[in-house]
């Protein structure tokens, strides 16, 4: 029977596990970041873990559930990229519990910081969007049509449970115009199945120290199409231009350069005329789907999300230049929004 991991409970379990001694001092706290899991720090003076367990239910307002047993997909995928990406980009899994649905991994970096919230504050380092570019190209070449990678992660469960059905499916019955369109899209993503796909490849999943990164989060990952984590980034990095519109210049300087560092690891075959319409997608899937961006809270502001996100859906964008240049003039011309800072 499974147990509810919390801050309570979590420094016993380690220790029940071999991984705390009996007598050690500990200190535990829930991280809050994040809607499918439980995650429990515990510190002790030698050393720090993260406790993760999947939750079968969502913490949204909408019912929205999930198979617990993509947890396990999670720790296959860091064993895999451990050997993909540099040292030190990654946490280090110490322990795998399939009866409850949970892993023990090592802490992020004390001294980082969330670039989500770095982004969200206006700081935007251009190095660092295109380290972040370049992990994701890295992952994206090497296990492009790699057939051992593609027979661990071909179920994508997880990708239609937590992105295709909240994301796709939820906006397009919230837009009945382009309903049919943000259906081919999904369709597309699910037809493709030729790289290592993260599938929340977002700034909140990047932790940065001065310029370095560090990736946790990998639970939605599977073998698929790789313009899904290119439109997930750039969607991200978008929707802060938007919010922070006073700066929006810099948050597409960071999208450039992620694109860039992507480039100079990934050859991509078309990938750049096939992403905007699924930037699309995914911006109105955080206006109007079950994961709503909780910093897009102004009328306005989301009406300019859903007329940028139809443009990029519909509108033939094929080039990150188009897209960046789109998104840079509906900005502009908004006069319900332009010389506001934020909502």
């Amino acid at each position: 029977m499974t147990f509810n991991l919390d801050a309570e409970n979590a420094a016993g379990y380690l220790r029940s596990q071999g991984l705390l001694e009996p007598d050690a001092p500990a200190s535990a706290e829930v991280l809050g970041w994040g809607i499918s899991n439980v995650l429990v720090k515990v510190t002790t003076p030698g050393d720090c873990l993260v406790v993760k367990q999947s939750l079968p239910k969502l913490r949204v307002d909408e019912d929205w559930f999930a198979d617990r047993e993509r947890i396990f997909r999670e720790w296959e995928c860091i064993d895999t990229l451990s050997r993909i990406l540099p040292a030190g980009t990654l946490p280090e899994v110490r322990h795998r519990d399939r009866e409850n649905f949970l892993f023990v991994m090592s802490c992020a970096p004390a001294e980082g910081v969330n670039w989500k919230e770095l982004l969200l504050n206006e700081e935007t380092d251009p190095v660092v969007a295109e380290k972040v570019g370049a992990a994701l190209g890295t992952v994206h070449s090497t296990t492009a049509n790699a057939a051992a990678v593609r027979s661990v992660f071909l179920d994508d469960r997880a990708f239609v449970q937590l992105r295709i059905d909240p994301y796709h499916r939820a906006a397009a019955r919230a837009n009945s115009d382009v309903a049919a369109a943000i259906h081919r899209e999904a369709e597309r993503m699910l037809a493709v199945k030729i790289g290592l796909v993260h599938g929340d490849y977002s700034p909140k999943n990047v932790i940065v120290t001065g310029q370095e990164i560090f990736l946790v989060d990998f639970e939605v990952v599977h073998y698929g199409n790789p313009v899904f984590d290119l439109a997930f980034m750039f969607n991200h990095l978008l929707l802060k231009a938007m919010h922070n519109r006073h700066i929006k210049a810099r948050y597409l300087e960071l999208a450039e350069e992620f694109w860039r560092g992507y480039r100079a690891k990934a050859v991509e075959s078309g990938w750049a005329r096939s992403t905007a319409p699924q930037v699309g997608c995914l911006m109105l899937a955080r206006i109007d789907g079950k994961s709503p961006a909780e910093y897009i809270v102004d009328p306005a502001a989301k009406d300019l999300a859903r007329r940028v996100a139809k443009k990029l859906l519909t509108g033939g964008v094929a080039t990150l230049d188009g897209m960046l240049q789109l998104v840079d003039a509906e900005i502009t011309r908004d006069t319900r929004l332009f010389g506001r800072r934020r909502a």
